[in-house]
């Protein structure tokens, strides 16, 4: 027997996961059409600064 809390929780989690998902499709388009089309350098790129300073890829 399905409780319907339980339910009801994976519904809100799965309806939350979509909308971020839907809200974030603009932004990864644009950042694949900038990536192919050699507009965006990885180095400046603020989220490589922020993984580099964690991992030191660079260095």
């Amino acid at each position: 027997m399905i409780v319907w809390s339980r339910l009801l929780r994976s519904l809100t989690v799965g309806l939350v996961v979509a909308a971020l998902a839907i809200g974030l499709l603009p932004f990864l388009f644009a950042d694949l059409i900038g990536d192919m089309n050699g507009f965006a350098d990885l180095d400046s790129s603020p989220f490589y600064a922020l993984i580099n300073k964690f991992i030191r890829w660079g260095k």
